[in-house]
């Protein structure tokens, strides 16, 4: 218990090195994108698409219009011979007109930088500044050149209220205008009273461009009036005319006061600007008035502007939040992803979390825009991603420290090859099995229950668990999958789970380390214990059933049929052949070219009417002694005389075999039989057949 306590322990401790090991990275690639230009490319793409489709429309004043220079007014003028930029006295004409009319103000977002006569600017600079609804835009560092510091000082009751306001707002890295700054700008002047937000981001109502096949832009259809400048320049012009003969020098107090005694424009034109904050500006081709904004890539200049008096009118300007909103969302988002993902092997439940907070961000975000709020998402998006990548690396190296702690843990119950079969391939799991070449060892401990009545069973276990141990490791380096331990007998397999091009030669060389192993674990024990070892093995090849059987509930890999049987029983004939490995006829045929082995006879076994030639072996060539090979010799040239019926031929070679190995069983009873059928032949119907009827 404490020992499996101990290995949990070291697990979580792994798991959690494993998971700082990365989070810390992932932290630091976080930080580093909120900084980056792609995270900015990224919040701006995001906030344009919201702001083109908004969730709820924002709230849109009722009291103002839009003026513009627009097509029909470029055609109008160049009807007129006025091409653009149009002569001071035609923005006379249309301030006069707007004036008349009864806007409540009127805005112009044009700056006049253009050279002109001077007759023009005073004619212009005079009608501007009587008509007091009309308010100009400046740059940032100076007013329009015709409302010059001296002008304003010489005429001081036209100007007792603020009548610019800045145009030249700043854009954002990409060239477009998502904010805007109140104080000091045309938006402000456009209001009745100082403005009470320093502004931010713009909360957007659409723009003015028309796709191809639409009669009205996306503003047009939300109900706001757009105007050509053309029919305010016409009606503007018999006032000029009449101004400009009230006052042939020009004079400001005097044209000041001819347009005050000017009637109000009447008709449909005047009805449609009258009590209106009207915006003035440019939206023709070649006027170069145009600004990429996050409802169009090409939009009047006037656009922003008016986007931001709408939001000064209703409260409606975006707060974009600060980086420790978008790090706590970043945060919480990852540590959702982090925890679901906590020791799973499934990645479905991170996967969805990830889903989840990734949809709930820019749920979140989008919804935000209409509270008035803005998260700005990539950073929190790129959180959910690395953390959820760092989870699915994390599970990954999990499950590969998973599947190398079971191969460890499982390769001392089960073979090594078969767990690394079962990690690799966990549908060869199930119950089932092929048919498939092989050789089976199978080996047994001679006098094992004299060994278990002699010994007390602490001693006993240790020298039957050295003996498989060593057994084992020998079978393991010539690629054998140990199959069972059946008390002091061992089964192994050679040719499966893993292929083995040849198995009967690699099973002949584990048998003989197998007994020269014995040896030591004999020189180690017979003193300490005052018993010797004995082992005996069976080795034979062909085909049979590889694969999983048993139960639903436990599995073993293993394998069966006739060539597992005949192996065992080929083990314990080794008994009656005084041997101590005895193979197949399949198993000596493959090995016959490399290893020296002897026929002992043929034996037909309990179950089986097919008798086959067993062989034992000897071992290597060029690892036998002189005296065993010419054993062998003689041995194999008496045996060949014997079975051919030669009898007075095997005689003397088995004979001869026998002066040299005495004790050896096969070669005492071939002898003794070769020598009375010398003598008695046998019937003519005899084999030289032994039958084994016990296992």
């Amino acid at each position: 218990m404490w020992v499996e306590c101990a290995r949990l322990a070291d697990s979580t401790h792994t798991d959690l090195s494993l998971r700082w090991r990365w989070l810390l990275p992932v932290t630091v690639l976080i930080v580093a994108f909120h900084f980056s230009a792609i995270d900015t490319a990224l919040n701006h793409a995001f906030f344009d698409a919201a702001s083109r489709h908004p969730l709820r429309p924002p709230p849109l004043p009722d009291n103002s219009v839009l003026v513009l220079v627009d097509e029909d007014t470029m055609a109008a003028m160049s009807a007129q011979g006025v091409r653009w930029p149009f002569p001071r006295m035609i923005f006379a004409q249309l301030f006069a007109s707007l004036h008349l009319a009864g806007a409540e103000k009127v805005v112009v977002d044009f700056t006049f930088l253009e050279e002109s006569d001077a007759m023009q600017d005073q004619l212009l600079a005079a009608v501007s500044a009587a008509a007091p609804s009309v308010m100009l835009a400046r740059t940032a560092d100076k007013p329009p050149v015709f409302w010059s510091e001296d002008f304003v000082r010489a005429h001081p009751h036209y100007f007792l209220t603020p009548r610019t306001g800045v145009t030249n707002l700043p854009a954002d890295a990409d060239g477009v205008a998502r904010r805007y700054v109140v104080p000091g700008s045309l938006a402000a002047a456009a209001l009745n009273h100082p403005p009470t937000t320093q502004g931010g981001l713009l909360r957007w109502h659409g723009g003015l461009h028309r796709p191809p096949g639409e009669q009205k832009s996306a503003l047009e259809k939300q109900g706001v009036r757009v105007y050509s400048a053309a029919q305010f320049i016409a009606a503007g012009r018999p006032v000029i005319e009449r101004l400009a003969e009230a006052s042939p020098d020009l004079d400001v107090a005097t044209l000041g006061a001819a347009l005050a005694r000017e009637p109000r424009l009447q008709g449909a034109t005047a009805e449609a600007v009258r009590g209106k904050i009207v915006f003035v500006g440019a939206n023709a081709s070649g006027t170069f008035d145009v600004k990429p904004l996050p409802v169009g890539q090409v939009e009047p200049g006037i656009l922003l502007h008016w986007t931001a008096w709408t939001n000064l009118v209703t409260n409606g300007f975006i707060t974009a939040l600060g980086w420790p909103f978008v790090y706590g969302a970043a945060l919480l988002t990852g540590l959702g992803v982090l925890f679901t993902g906590r020791a799973r092997t499934f990645l479905l439940a991170p996967t969805l979390a990830a889903i989840a907070g990734a949809g709930l961000l820019l749920v979140g975000s989008y919804a935000g825009l209409t509270a008035g709020w803005y998260l700005a998402p990539a950073t929190p998006l790129v959180a959910v991603s690395l953390v959820l990548l760092g989870v699915i690396a994390e599970n990954f190296w999990r499950e590969q420290r998973r599947k190398r702690e079971i191969q460890a843990m499982f390769g001392a119950y089960v073979d090594p090859g078969v767990v690394e079969r079962l990690v690799r391939d966990p549908a060869s799991i199930r119950l089932g099995g092929e048919r498939r070449e092989a050789t089976v060892f199978f080996s047994d401990l001679a006098g094992f229950t004299d060994l278990s009545e002699k010994l007390p069973p602490e001693q006993m276990v240790e020298v039957v668990n050295a003996y498989l141990d060593e057994t084992s490791e020998c079978l393991h380096r010539h690629g054998a999958y140990v199959d069972k331990y059946i008390g002091d007998a061992v089964m192994a397999v050679l040719g499966a789970p893993q292929a083995l091009p040849d198995h009967p030669l690699a099973a002949c060389r584990a048998a003989l380390e197998a007994r020269q192993a014995l040896a030591g674990i004999n020189a180690r024990y017979t003193d300490k214990v005052g018993v010797r070892l004995e082992v005996r093995i069976g080795l034979n090849t062909g085909e049979m059933i590889v694969g999983n059987l048993g139960s639903s509930r436990k599995k073993q890999y293993t394998v069966m049929g006739d060539t597992v049987n005949l192996a065992s029983r080929l083990e314990g004939a080794n008994k009656f052949f005084g041997t101590g490995i005895l193979i197949g006829e399949e198993t000596a045929r493959r090995v016959q070219a490399t290893m020296v082995t002897r026929p002992l006879a043929r034996l037909r076994v309990k179950g089986k009417q097919q008798a086959i030639e067993v062989h034992t072996v000897h071992g290597e060539p060029g690892s036998l002694p002189p005296d065993e090979k010419e054993f062998v010799e003689c041995y194999r040239t008496g045996y060949t005389a014997y079975v051919e019926r030669r009898f007075a031929e095997a005689v003397p070679a088995l004979a001869k075999a026998q002066k040299l190995r005495p004790t050896d069983l096969t070669t005492n009873r071939l002898l003794t039989e070769a020598t009375t059928f010398a003598e008695n032949p046998p019937t003519p119907d005899w084999e030289p057949v032994i039958s084994l009827d016990s296992k």
